[in-house]
């Protein structure tokens, strides 16, 4: 080629998503050939273009441009065979891309290609060029105006005297003109996409809120945005669910919802995190608080005696307290004799009552004792003999073998110190220990 006008469409990319209005842009700067031989034929000159974009889907653009280049005459012509050459004319038609890569806002880093023909002297040639620039936002969006580079290049295909490709650089400024996209509230965001335009605000993906400002209906210092609860006054918490939610308290305990593990279930503050707002333990489930139950693992009765609250009904002397039978009497046996004294078997029965009657004490431990008097093997089989005594009457009384055992102790633990008549009579006794109950079903 002999000339190096380029075309340069300056296609202006799309802020929105859907087809905007056609723009208009222009460019005008200088251009000067590269490469030989055109870079001595001729020397410096002008470019000017004007070219009509289409916007498509940001950032993207099409344009066509029509373009011309003039180019002063060089140096003396290397090939004297040659005639001098003189000045460069060109003019070109395109057809071109242009890409926005850095947002999706008009202004700021552009880049173009455009293919076409050109005609130089009486033959019409391929070419196409390339540019870059950067865009400055003037007149409230209406313009674009800034700096560009550009390379256009015209294929010789191999004919003519001189067969080599013309290359063109160019430097310039470029102008697009539009419909102008306001932005009233300078919140960055144009008005014809502002849902909001007048009052600053935030770019969402709602177009019914874009670029309005966060609202909280409820001031609760949570946005509506995140509020699960917009226009009731709540807190803010991590569970997208309760955030700018009041705190709940379904079972009216006083403990919250958020921090009762029993929210269901009406029950008391503790600082167990794993109990806390749960009612308190109630093994045997007899409406009597473990806390408080002297017989935990039997069902029994509330009373206001702390030794008996929660125990099964006293049977006339003989009632449950905690793991023990315990009798207002004592079983009395005679001196050196293992069998149960006859005046004693009422109360042996009212143990035996006792024991039938409460199904979920499974098993009775009978502790056989003797007083100090003779030798201390003796009062072991005697304390033994004693025991089984009593485990046979109360079997006899209507109490399955398998729910009573029996254990001696001899002399060892007597339950008053001394050899008085009082003494020894008191520690010639048995005692009785629940041992194995039967876990209470839940109500």
């Amino acid at each position: 080629m002999r000339h190096g006008w380029s075309a340069v469409v300056l296609l202006c990319a799309s802020n929105a998503w859907a087809l905007e209005a056609p723009r208009v842009h222009g460019a005008i700067g200088v251009a000067h050939a590269v490469g030989a031989p055109q870079d001595s034929e001729f020397g410096f000159g002008g470019q000017a273009a004007v070219a009509v974009e289409l916007p498509l889907a940001r950032p993207v653009g099409i344009q066509a441009e029509l373009s011309g280049t003039v180019l002063a005459p060089g140096s003396a012509q290397p090939d004297p065979s040659l005639a001098p050459k003189s000045t460069g004319v060109a003019f070109g038609a395109m057809l071109g891309v242009r890409v926005q890569p850095l947002g999706a806002q008009r202004g700021g880093l552009w880049l173009d290609v455009n293919g076409g023909v050109t005609p130089t002297g009486d033959v019409v040639r391929p070419s196409f060029d390339a540019h870059i620039g950067w865009d400055f936002h003037i007149g409230g969006g209406r313009f674009d105006l800034g700096p560009y580079a550009g390379y256009t290049q015209i294929f010789q295909l191999g004919s003519g005297v001189q067969p080599e490709d013309a290359h063109v650089l160019s430097l310039g400024i470029a102008l697009g003109l539009g419909e102008a996209r306001g932005d009233g509230d300078g919140d960055g965001i144009f008005d014809d996409e502002d849902a909001c335009p007048h009052v600053p605000g935030r770019r969402t993906d709602d177009p019914k809120t874009n670029g309005c400002p966060r609202t909280d209906r409820d001031a609760d210092g949570v946005f509506d945005d995140e509020d699960a609860c917009p226009d009731v006054a709540g807190r803010r918490t991590r569970d997208p669910k309760t955030n700018g939610c009041p705190r709940t308290d379904r079972d009216a305990d006083g403990v919250f919802d958020d921090e009762d593990a029993c929210p269901d279930i009406k029950g008391v503050r503790t600082p167990d995190p794993a109990t806390n707002g749960c009612p308190p333990p109630d093994r045997d489930h007899d409406g009597v608080v473990d806390a408080d139950d002297a017989c935990p693992d039997v069902p029994g009765v509330a009373t206001q005696d702390p030794k008996t609250n929660g125990c099964p009904p006293s049977s006339g002397p003989a009632r449950v307290e905690g793991d023990r039978i315990v009798l207002d009497e004592v079983i009395h046996f005679e001196t050196d004799d293992p069998r149960v004294h006859h005046a004693s078997w009422p109360l042996v029965k009212k143990v035996a009552d006792l024991i039938r009657e409460n199904p979920n004490i499974l098993e009775v431990h009978i502790l056989g004792h003797a007083d100090q008097t003779g030798t201390e093997a003796h009062n072991e089989l005697l304390s033994r003999a004693r025991a089984e005594s009593v485990r046979k009457l109360l079997v006899h009384f209507g109490v399955e073998e398998s729910r009573v055992t029996t254990e001696a102790f001899g002399d060892t633990k007597p339950r008053l110190k001394g050899l008085s008549a009082d003494a020894l009579r008191e520690n010639r006794r048995v005692e009785f220990i629940i041992t194995k109950t039967r876990p209470a079903e839940a109500p």
